[in-house]
């Protein structure tokens, strides 16, 4: 197998010929002014400005209209990235792992469409939100290209603000903001799908068949989308992956974060009151003052704050009460999830000891639940306290909580259940040394959805004849899906999701077929009852 290293210098090289040989100028007139993007066998217009830059006084303000343009603006180029700190585990050549990068004057998004494409396609569009916990990603990283070759559908691809510049929440910005603060990411989600649903019929798509979709973080964003009124009619169909929707951790009140927020505007060394000083401070000394406070281990420290006009009810609640924009609904989940954050609980690549191990579980299930989870997750069964912890996180984070996502969802709208599950899933990634492998770790499936690279994690090029043929599958059923609102192609047989029969589609290198058992595989019988929050 190539290195990492290797596979992204070929990976380099390959888009940056591919880029430069036969690229020709094609023109495209927006609600704000002509754009210049590149066509080859695809188009492509990227780091188009969808609001105005969030810097200076706009900064913690909803996104504002982008001033317009006469001149035709190239958009061969990626906008900025939004602020963020460089992770570790995902820090590509020439980044340094705790350092930061970005720009505030980020909010661009980047359209993928077929060479062919017209004002008169009408072509389905997926909108896609990159995930990073809120706090990392970009838009950049994901090439619609291939889906727009090989399915005919336009993608777009978005940045929103992230971490404190994204998701502050205090009293005195309630006051600028009728009442509500603290989810400005996701209003920048909302201002793109409201660029597109204005402009995205001049590339080719038609603005009443836009499919939101999303993983990790831009998963429980979509979900977010599931629960604002403020989004309705931006969409007509979902796809969550790996969304974390209903999670531990991650049901924060928007006056619960303000108490939370207050200590961290102090260790900015800035009252919380003072809007001019918070609003002066250095992009990157936000990014790395610590939000004070302990929190389940799988809670983000940046996320969208509930009990307010964006978001008025708690995802569970609006879900299983129906108080949400009602859309056809793809939700998965990849096998192993878990695996993925024993990298990130040892960075130094340590073994994780039975210590580490109890501590992990503390502060994922909370002190009074640690016994009986310990009982139920003995490590020693599991071989190491690593695959324990993996095991147990991708249970209670991410499984369970999916399945209660797709049991509340579906007595309302048609909800697709399914998981990515690929034993040896291609990775550029190394498997920490008390782990077997990382399995179908959480963001493993991104490059079998999309059928092509993706920064930092993985390559086509990696993928065995049975891992195409199950990349092929997946992104045929997701663009099936964005196509129809229905991920069946002419004889399969993919049935909603019944929460009395529990049944989700399992995607596999040896084929695709209904399970029955997702919810006794990932114990879910415990961790449902136990109704952590």
């Amino acid at each position: 197998m190539r290195t990492r290293s290797a596979v992204q210098a070929i990976l380099t090289a390959t888009l940056l010929g591919s880029l430069a040989h036969a690229q020709t100028p094609v023109t495209v007139q927006t609600a704000h002014g002509p754009v210049v993007g590149r066509q080859t066998d695809t188009r492509r217009f990227l780091g188009i400005p969808y609001a105005a830059p969030p810097t200076g006084p706009l900064r913690w303000q909803p996104p504002q209209p982008a001033a317009p343009w006469t001149s035709p603006r190239d958009t061969s180029t990626f906008g900025n990235d939004c602020p963020q700190t460089v992770i570790g585990l995902f820090a590509l050549p020439g980044e340094t792992p705790g350092t930061g990068k970005g720009q505030e004057d980020c909010l661009t998004l980047n359209v993928y469409a077929p060479a062919g494409a017209t004002p008169d396609s009408n072509l389905p569009v997926m909108a896609w939100i990159h995930g990073g916990a809120f706090t990392a990603g970009s838009s950049a990283g994901y090439d619609g290209a291939q889906l727009a070759r090989q399915y005919g559908v336009i993608v777009v691809t978005l940045n929103y603000r992230l971490g404190a510049l994204g998701w502050l929440s205090l009293p005195a910005l309630n006051a600028e903001n009728d009442g509500q603060s603290g989810n400005y990411g996701l209003q920048d989600q909302q201002a793109a799908l409201q660029w597109v649903k204005a402009n995205i019929k001049a590339f080719g798509g038609d603005p009443a068949k836009v499919t939101i979709a999303g993983e990790s973080a831009g998963g429980m964003s979509v979900c977010a989308h599931l629960a604002s009124p403020q989004s309705a009619g931006l969409f007509r169909a979902a796809i969550i992956q790996s969304g974390l929707c209903t999670s531990p951790g991650n049901a924060v009140t928007q006056a619960q974060a303000q108490t939370r927020n207050t200590r961290y505007a102090t260790n900015l060394g800035c009252q919380a009151t003072d809007l001019a000083c918070l609003r002066a401070a250095d992009p990157m000394k936000l990014l790395s003052t610590k939000v004070p406070g302990l929190r389940p281990a799988s809670a983000l420290v940046w996320s969208p704050v509930y009990e307010n006009a964006s978001l008025p009810l708690q995802l569970r609640d609006a879900f299983e009460s129906g108080q949400f924009n009602r859309v056809p609904v793809m939700n998965g989940t990849t096998h192993d999830e878990g695996r993925l954050f024993v990298q990130v609980a040892s960075p130094d690549g340590r073994p994780i000891t039975p210590v580490v191990y109890w501590g992990g579980v503390g502060l994922t299930v909370g002190l009074t639940n640690t016994s009986r989870t310990l009982a139920r997750y003995p490590y020693r069964q599991y071989g190491t306290p690593a695959l324990a912890f993996a095991t147990l996180f991708t249970d209670a984070v991410f499984s369970c909580a999916a399945l209660r996502v797709n049991q509340a969802l579906s007595g309302h709208v048609p909800v697709y259940a399914f998981e990515f599950n690929d034993p040896q899933a291609a990775t550029l990634l190394k498997a920490p040394s008390d782990l077997p492998g990382l399995g179908s770790h959480h963001s493993s499936s991104l490059v079998y959805a999309f059928q092509a690279p993706v920064a930092g994690l993985s390559d086509p090029a990696l993928f065995t004849p049975a891992q195409q043929a199950l990349s092929d599958a997946f992104s045929g059923a997701w663009m099936q899906f964005v196509k129809t609102g229905n991920p069946n192609a002419t004889g399969s047989a993919w049935v909603p999701f019944a929460a009395a029969r529990g049944n989700i589609h399992e995607f596999t290198p040896t084929g695709v077929q209904q399970s029955l058992t997702f919810g006794s595989d990932h114990q879910c019988g415990y961790w449902l009852p136990l109704n952590l929050q």
